[in-house]
Protein backbone atom coordinates (compact mmCIF):
# COMPACT_ATOMS: atom_id res chain seq x y z
CA UNK A 1 0.00 0.00 0.00
CA UNK A 2 1.43 3.65 -0.78
CA UNK A 3 1.28 6.34 1.39
CA UNK A 4 -0.10 9.75 0.31
CA UNK A 5 3.04 12.44 0.22
CA UNK A 6 0.49 15.47 2.26
CA UNK A 7 2.54 18.22 0.46
CA UNK A 8 0.75 16.81 -2.76
CA UNK A 9 -2.43 16.34 -1.27
CA UNK A 10 -1.96 20.37 -0.12
CA UNK A 11 -0.86 21.38 -3.66
CA UNK A 12 -4.04 20.03 -4.91
CA UNK A 13 -6.00 21.74 -2.51
CA UNK A 14 -3.76 25.31 -3.20
CA UNK A 15 -4.54 24.68 -7.09
CA UNK A 16 -8.02 23.82 -6.73
CA UNK A 17 -9.44 26.58 -4.33
CA UNK A 18 -7.03 29.30 -4.68
CA UNK A 19 -6.76 28.47 -8.30
CA UNK A 20 -2.83 28.87 -8.09
CA UNK A 21 -0.72 27.69 -11.04
CA UNK A 22 2.46 27.27 -9.38
CA UNK A 23 0.86 24.74 -7.02
CA UNK A 24 -0.99 23.10 -9.97
CA UNK A 25 2.26 23.11 -11.89
CA UNK A 26 3.79 21.15 -8.80
CA UNK A 27 1.08 19.02 -8.43
CA UNK A 28 1.17 17.92 -11.91
CA UNK A 29 4.83 17.30 -11.76
CA UNK A 30 4.40 15.10 -9.04
CA UNK A 31 1.64 12.88 -10.35
CA UNK A 32 3.54 12.51 -13.66
CA UNK A 33 6.79 11.61 -12.17
CA UNK A 34 8.98 14.31 -12.51
CA UNK A 35 9.16 16.39 -9.27
CA UNK A 36 10.02 20.08 -9.36
CA UNK A 37 10.47 20.38 -6.12
CA UNK A 38 13.20 17.80 -5.99
CA UNK A 39 15.15 19.33 -8.93
CA UNK A 40 15.35 22.37 -7.43
CA UNK A 41 16.83 20.45 -3.75
CA UNK A 42 18.89 18.26 -5.56
CA UNK A 43 20.16 21.96 -7.80
CA UNK A 44 20.21 23.21 -4.24
CA UNK A 45 22.71 20.36 -2.86
CA UNK A 46 25.15 20.24 -6.22
CA UNK A 47 26.08 23.61 -5.82
CA UNK A 48 26.46 22.88 -2.02
CA UNK A 49 24.26 24.52 0.12
CA UNK A 50 23.88 23.68 3.46
CA UNK A 51 21.28 20.95 3.79
CA UNK A 52 19.09 22.96 6.03
CA UNK A 53 18.61 25.76 3.46
CA UNK A 54 18.08 23.07 0.76
CA UNK A 55 15.06 21.87 2.44
CA UNK A 56 14.14 25.81 3.06
CA UNK A 57 14.78 27.60 -0.06
CA UNK A 58 12.34 25.60 -2.45
CA UNK A 59 9.09 26.44 -0.06
CA UNK A 60 10.54 30.04 0.28
CA UNK A 61 10.80 30.10 -3.62
CA UNK A 62 7.36 28.57 -4.48
CA UNK A 63 5.60 31.04 -2.06
CA UNK A 64 7.07 33.90 -3.84
CA UNK A 65 6.30 32.70 -7.07
CA UNK A 66 2.77 31.88 -5.93
CA UNK A 67 2.24 35.52 -4.34
CA UNK A 68 3.76 36.84 -7.73
CA UNK A 69 0.86 35.28 -9.97
CA UNK A 70 -1.47 38.02 -9.90
CA UNK A 71 1.21 39.89 -11.77
CA UNK A 72 2.55 37.49 -14.16
CA UNK A 73 -1.32 36.45 -15.03
CA UNK A 74 -3.32 39.13 -14.28
CA UNK A 75 -6.60 37.95 -14.92
CA UNK A 76 -8.17 35.61 -12.71
CA UNK A 77 -10.07 34.11 -15.00
CA UNK A 78 -7.29 32.61 -16.88
CA UNK A 79 -5.77 31.62 -14.05
CA UNK A 80 -8.08 29.64 -12.58
CA UNK A 81 -8.82 27.84 -16.08
CA UNK A 82 -4.91 26.71 -16.13
CA UNK A 83 -5.10 25.95 -12.18
CA UNK A 84 -7.55 23.36 -13.25
CA UNK A 85 -6.58 22.16 -16.67
CA UNK A 86 -2.99 21.88 -14.57
CA UNK A 87 -4.50 19.53 -12.13
CA UNK A 88 -7.17 17.65 -13.85
CA UNK A 89 -4.96 17.13 -17.59
CA UNK A 90 -2.42 15.83 -14.94
CA UNK A 91 -4.20 13.36 -13.58
CA UNK A 92 -5.92 12.07 -16.40
CA UNK A 93 -3.04 12.15 -18.52
CA UNK A 94 -1.35 9.45 -15.57
CA UNK A 95 -4.23 7.56 -15.43
CA UNK A 96 -4.03 7.57 -19.46
CA UNK A 97 -0.22 6.55 -19.23
CA UNK A 98 -0.97 3.88 -16.85
CA UNK A 99 -3.56 2.48 -18.95
CA UNK A 100 -1.07 2.53 -21.73
CA UNK A 101 1.39 0.70 -19.76
CA UNK A 102 -0.69 -1.83 -18.84
CA UNK A 103 -1.84 -2.68 -21.89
Amino acid sequence: MRRVNIFVVSWFWRGLRGHSVTFSALFASFVLGVSISGGVKHLLGALGVHWLYVLILPVVFFTWMNTQEAKWLPDEKRRRTLARALLFGSAVLAILINQIRHW
